[in-house]
């Protein structure tokens, strides 16, 4: 067994097929992380906790601020980096961009998959063992409110990682556009009226942004896993945010074309997805294969979209507050609703937690009418759930896994004592 005490500094380093001038080809790998996805039950059914701990940290790494912030760290010996001013500056210092981003996304994860010698204390390297294919679209238009024109955009990113026996699938969520901040919010995230989904998905009705976003990298995707010979292996799929919707969408699409789909793990998921049609079709072909997680107040997690007929999809798995709750998690608990019955018992509540902690914790999690606000944003940050999947782990796994690099006080957009 590794001692923790080592966890931070490892003598080798990465195996990255990137291009010299790029700095993170020299990145420096913590030994916990070197072929860690051999504990990845990629046959598991339903919630296994390494697994949504391995999907958490993969899938919050999709976005370039958050990428960027680690491979900062690792180069910096994973010390502290107390010489960045702000987030801000992160994203306008960032030298990870779209059209490095497989290649940056390669350098940090390649090892994670690649067969490890523990005598050489290196990776055997195996040419193609892990395959890496980033796939971006963008379709940018305009709108207009109120006599103002505002940029907005369709502007799907995944990444597709194919080992010997299992295809993962990451999406990202909402980001930048450019040099517009709310282009993807008004191109796709506030498109909650529903439209007819086609291909596969022909007879439901799907949020027209969601569907129009995994339309326009349907092909890609389907010509990549073709690629990757994904129909003799095991899909896993997830996703933060719009991701998680994508994730939901694709993965659903994915098993009615007749692929292997295993799970499908939604991040800080959106409800507003699909209408009744969609919610069965994904009961009946993939029972127990879809989970949302909601960390906390998770504002993106709270919203709805009254007069629209949008149904709950999967499974609801909830992780309580840091502070007050210690990561407590429930699993595949009750949906939020508007009115929450106030003397009402709840199954997923202990009967022994006192009866003040039993309410806030009914108040928090089961009451739909909690107010969204900017200050709770914060709490949409993946580094959330990664940390709050990282306290489900048993003492022993936490010892051969990669550890929590939690880049606060950086990237808590809308925290208090965030910079």
């Amino acid at each position: 067994m590794i001692p923790i005490l080592f966890f931070f500094l490892a003598t080798f380093r990465v195996n990255a097929q990137v291009d010299s001038c790029n700095y993170w080809d020299e990145i420096q790998a913590p030994v916990s992380e070197f072929n860690c996805m051999k504990q990845f039950n990629d046959t598991a059914a339903g919630v296994d906790a390494i697994n949504v701990y391995l999907l958490a940290k993969l899938t919050g790494m999709m976005y370039l601020d958050q990428l960027e912030y680690q491979l900062k760290y690792l180069e910096n010996e994973a010390k502290p980096l107390e010489f960045i001013p702000s987030s801000e500056w992160i994203k306008q210092n960032n030298p990870v961009n779209d059209s490095n981003f497989e290649e940056a996304f390669r350098a940090r994860f390649k090892h994670y998959f690649m067969p490890y010698d523990v005598a050489a204390k290196q990776n055997i390297v195996v040419n193609d063992y892990v395959q890496f294919k980033y796939i971006q679209k963008s379709h940018t238009g305009h709108y207009r409110f109120l006599g103002i024109k505002y940029q907005s955009s369709l502007d799907p990113e995944l990444m597709i990682i194919s080992s010997p026996t299992t295809i993962f699938i990451l999406f990202r969520g909402t980001d930048d556009v450019g040099q517009s901040e709310w282009a993807e919010w008004i191109g796709t995230d506030l498109k909650i009226s529903q439209v007819n989904a086609g291909g596969a998905l022909v007879g439901t009705k799907l949020h027209t942004g969601f569907w129009q976003s995994f339309d326009l990298i349907r092909d890609a995707l389907m010509t990549t896993l073709d690629e990757f010979g994904a129909s003799n292996k095991k899909i896993w799929l997830s996703g933060h945010s719009l991701g998680a919707a994508l994730a939901i969408i694709s993965g659903t699409y994915l098993k009615s074309a007749g692929f292997d789909v295993q799970n499908i793990y939604a991040y800080a998921c959106p409800r507003t997805i699909g209408n009744n049609n969609f919610v069965q079709k994904v009961a009946s072909i993939l029972p127990n294969r879809v989970h949302r997680f909601e960390y906390f107040q998770d504002p993106v997690t709270l919203l709805w979209a009254p007069g629209f007929k949008y149904q709950f999809i999967g499974q609801r798995n909830w992780y309580d507050e840091e502070k007050e709750g210690g990561y407590r998690f429930y699993q595949n608990i009750q949906e939020r609703v508007v009115f929450t019955a106030g003397l009402k018992r709840y199954k997923h509540i202990s009967s022994d937690l006192p009866k003040k902690e039993a309410n806030r914790i009914k108040r928090k999690q089961l009451n739909g009418l909690t107010p969204v606000g900017l200050k709770k944003l914060h709490y949409h940050s993946p580094q959330w759930y990664i940390k709050a999947a990282y306290q489900q782990l048993n003492e022993a796994d936490k010892d051969f896994l990669p550890k929590v690099d939690d880049s606060y006080p950086y990237l808590y957009y809308y925290r208090k004592d965030a910079k």
